[in-house]
């Protein structure tokens, strides 16, 4: 029983489970997801901020605003959860792909 555990098939993490790195990249795909979704908001107050220069913080107080809240309301733990879940099937493909790849060697 000891010796089926130390395997390396034993020790392998579920499919589901997302590691430091799989953790990072779903953050930054939703980073990319939020700001790409408040594009308008973000081009606002960048314009604003070429116009203002040092005096952007108080000139541009509603465009940052209305930025900061369309980001923030993209930052909900359900769209976290969509980016893990895209993660978590690009990785299913990726096995089944393996998968499909070692059969066809068998077979030859």
């Amino acid at each position: 029983m000891a010796q089926e555990q130390d395997t390396p098939q034993a020790r392998r993490l579920p499919v589901w489970v997302l590691g430091p790195r799989e953790e990072k990249e779903a953050r930054q795909n939703l980073k990319k997801f939020a700001y790409s979704k408040c594009d308008e908001y973000v081009k606002a107050m960048v314009e604003c901020s070429k116009l203002h220069g040092l005096k952007v913080f108080p000139a541009c107080e509603p465009q940052r605003d209305k930025m900061a809240e369309c980001i923030l309301s993209y930052q909900g733990d359900n769209y976290l959860d969509q980016q893990r879940d895209k993660l978590v099937q690009r990785k299913i493909e990726k096995l089944e792909e393996q998968l499909k790849q070692q059969q066809q060697n068998e077979l030859k």
